[in-house]
């Protein structure tokens, strides 16, 4: 195993695993997750992480739920022999084949599940016949059969008949003094009368039952005996054809007994993985990446038993860090440290998610052992210091380029010093073999070892620089103290005590151990002002996104007064073409349309309508007053428009503007000369393009070249109708005729449609189908006024 059993006990991993054995809700799927072990090959580890984050992300969109199914095995295999199941097994096999086909709905189409649920076999006539048959308390229901139901119909009238004939007997005056009490009673399943001891003969029947004191009699009326005997009869039938039920019902699931434990297997399988997916989202953990190199990189891992109250702890493992000696004072969270990596790798190897930030990686390890705790034996009469020395031959035998090593509290349980020196002679050697090892210790010699040796690296328990009180957050890169003096002084030990102990201290250690809190002081400040800099930059960040929601919600403001101004414009081009119709009526039918002073003032002021409600004013050129003549393709400016055009004629107080392909009369005084210089400019901005028109000249220019044939094919009514009334008004203003709409046959309810629309317009003269050659019911000729 890559991890040994052994291992997975120091390191508390079966309580990782209950939580989740609670969350499974399968029987099968619960035994399933009991025996969760990491796997030993990495490329199913790999595919075990693909499968939990596809199943995540299922959970997630709350596309996946399992539903409570019993293990069949027993059943299944009983049915198989020929066993006839009660009625309550069947409904719980029914339930569980339901169960199974909810869970392979909810999956299938996900890819990386595809060879879980590969042997699963479909059983809707089995889960059909048994839930039709058997209700929820484990019933058989009347329509379970047709003979079922007839049967006990005739038991219900039967039942009703036997009461009636007793109910009768119970009010007869002839038996008014013999009868203890007027209410109909049952006995062995036969309609009884109670009779008073006393009067034992005086009504003719059968005695079944007394009461318990012996003072009545529980008889059944000879006048009852036949209609009880129907009633004992039906029952019989009743019994039988239930029985049949069943047996019928059983052969059904034992034929089926092979695929049911498969696809009950299978439901397991996918029980397992959403229990892993509601574990990690309860954790909030995150998929490790997996490496192929043998290397542990920690970012914010959290112990994944301790909750909220986990401190993240980040450190790695790698070909520059082989082995990690973490130091410090007891109860600041070295142990916990040392489990927190090797609960994530076993994790890891189990496919589950792990409670560590985006980045943390697990390498491909062979064989990942731990010493933690004390072991001592009395039984086997081994001490500590023995069981551990086991341990670690153990550990030194296994040791390879892919086996990562964890040891608390190394080279501990006997004297300090040869302990020490035992610790660095194994820690050389598992250098030597290539392996990876995270090794807590006191002891000073072993700190100073990793300061001093290449691929090692010193790490401590951070403490708060005050109250000497464990923060539980790891410091890679300096070694930690022990804090004994400290500690015995606030835990109220005599000062003349802890002063003594300070002098017996050895001179070389006695500075050591100065420097070393000097050294702890300054990196605990450290990392306080580190701390205080990334919550800074972490409100930075969130300033930030507010500053860019910000920037788009202004944006969107912007676009949506650009939408309003279309609107508006759009209203405005309509008011347009009504007065061009209304003038053009006015001159007659052969009258040309022209855009006249007074179109060109009621355009001017929709614009001028746009900018005071939108808040915007128009962009104005560089330009001089006019006055003079002008000759033929001098650039002007229109301030009415908002546009700039191209001199066609001068009329002497008018002069006729060409805006593209649309020209309009307007007075000089209105008008306003553009200098080359501002043309310059715009060439230049606009990259030597054609400066493109906005808002109403857009519309104007897009008027003139309105298409004579519309394309309304699969739009219904309600999106037709619009766009043939701005192609109708845009063709109208072009002077476009006939128009060629495109419907298409289908049921013929959009051709009729805008058909009456058409016939209603007040642009429009005429409409009709068009001939064989244009297109016939699927097309419409409109010809205008």
């Amino acid at each position: 195993m890559v991890v040994d059993r052994r291992t997975l006990e120091a390191l508390d991993f079966g309580r990782v695993r209950e939580r989740v054995v609670a969350a499974t809700r399968s029987a099968r799927g619960r035994a399933t997750a009991e025996e969760l072990l990491p796997f030993d090959d990495f490329e199913r580890v790999r595919v075990e992480q693909s499968r939990t984050s596809a199943v995540r992300d299922l959970v997630a969109g709350a596309d996946l739920y399992i539903l409570p199914a019993i293990d069949t095995a027993e059943l299944t295999q009983a049915a198989a022999v020929g066993r006839s199941l009660a009625p309550a097994d069947l409904r719980a096999i029914g339930e569980t084949i339901a169960a199974c086909a909810a869970a392979y709905q909810s999956v299938r189409e996900c890819v990386e599940l595809t060879p879980v649920i590969a042997p699963y076999t479909p059983l809707r006539d089995v889960q059909r016949a048994v839930l039709e048959a058997i209700d929820e308390r484990g019933a058989v229901l009347d329509r379970a059969s047709p003979a079922l139901g007839r049967i006990r119909r005739s038991l219900a009238q039967a039942n009703a008949d036997a009461r009636e004939r007793v109910s009768a007997i119970l009010k007869s005056a002839k038996y008014a003094k013999a009868i203890q009490d007027s209410v109909v009673t049952i006995r062995e399943g036969r309609f009884v009368v109670p009779v008073k001891a006393e009067f034992s003969g005086a009504l003719p029947g059968i005695v079944h039952d007394t009461s318990s004191s012996g003072q009545t009699l529980f008889v059944e009326p000879l006048a009852a005996l036949e209609t009880n005997n129907r009633v004992r009869t039906l029952r019989i039938e009743e019994e039988r054809e239930v029985q049949r039920i069943l047996e019928e019902l059983s052969q059904r699931v034992g034929t089926q007994a092979a695929a049911i434990e498969a696809n009950v297997d299978m439901l397991a399988a996918v029980d397992v993985l959403v229990a892993k997916a509601q574990v990690a989202r309860s954790m909030d953990a995150t998929a490790p990446f997996l490496s192929d190199d043998p290397c542990i990189v920690v970012e914010r891992g959290r112990h994944p038993l301790l909750g909220e109250r986990a401190v993240p702890q980040s450190l790695a493992l790698d070909a520059t860090t082989r082995l990690l000696v973490i130091s410090g004072p007891n109860m600041g969270g070295k142990s916990v440290a040392l489990k927190m990596v090797g609960l994530l790798v076993a994790m890891t190897y189990c496919g589950m998610h792990v409670p560590a930030a985006v980045g943390t990686t697990i390498g491909r390890f062979e064989c990942a052992i731990a010493d933690i705790g004390d072991e001592q034996s009395i039984a086997d009469n081994a001490s500590t210091f023995s069981a551990h020395l086991k341990r670690m031959r153990e550990m030194l035998e296994r040791a390879g380029g892919r086996t990562l090593v964890m040891i608390d509290e190394i080279g501990g349980g006997t004297e300090p010093t040869a302990g020490a020196a035992l610790a660095i002679a194994m820690l050389e050697r598992l250098l030597e073999s290539g392996a990876r090892a995270i090794v807590t210790t006191h002891a000073t010699e072993l700190k100073l070892f990793a300061h001093a040796t290449p691929g090692v690296a010193n790490a401590s328990v951070r403490f708060d620089p005050d109250t000497f009180a464990p923060t539980f957050a790891l410091d890679v890169g300096a070694p930690g103290q022990s804090l004994a003096f400290p500690l015995a002084h606030a835990l109220g030990i005599d000062p003349p005590i802890v002063e003594r102990a300070q002098q017996l201290l050895d001179t070389r250690e006695r500075d050591y151990e100065s420097a070393l809190a000097e050294l702890s002081m300054h990196n605990a400040a450290l990392q306080v002002q580190r701390e205080r800099l990334e919550a800074e930059r972490a409100d930075a960040a969130v300033e930030r996104d507010r500053l860019q929601r910000d920037r788009s919600a202004f944006e969107s403001q912007r676009r949506a007064f650009g939408e309003k101004a279309d609107e508006r414009v759009g209203q405005a081009l309509r008011d347009f073409v009504r007065e061009l119709e209304r003038r053009q009526a006015e001159r007659g039918a052969n009258a040309r349309a022209k855009v006249t002073a007074s179109q060109s003032a009621l355009l001017a002021q929709t614009l001028d309508a746009i900018h005071r409600d939108l808040g915007i004013a128009p962009e104005v050129p560089d330009a001089s007053d006019a006055g003079g003549v002008f000759e033929p393709g001098d650039p002007v400016y229109l301030p009415s428009l908002n546009q700039r055009g191209t001199v066609a004629e001068d009329y002497g107080d008018t002069v006729l503007v060409a805006i593209g392909p649309m020209k309009t009369v307007v007075k000089k005084s209105e008008t306003q000369r553009v200098s080359a210089a501002s043309l310059d400019r715009a060439r230049d901005r606009l990259g030597e393009r054609r400066l493109e028109p906005s808002g109403a000249a857009a519309r104007l220019t897009g008027a003139t070249r309105t298409p004579a044939e519309l394309d309304v094919r699969g739009k219904r009514y309600a999106e037709a109708e619009p766009v043939v009334e701005r192609w109708i008004d845009e063709a109208t203003l072009a002077g476009n005729t006939p128009l060629r709409l495109i419907h298409g046959k289908g049921t013929g309810m959009l051709g009729r449609g805008l058909q009456e629309y058409l016939r209603a317009h007040p642009s429009v003269k005429s409409v009709r189908y068009g001939n064989e050659n244009e297109g016939s019911s699927g097309v419409t000729i409109v010809e205008l006024q």
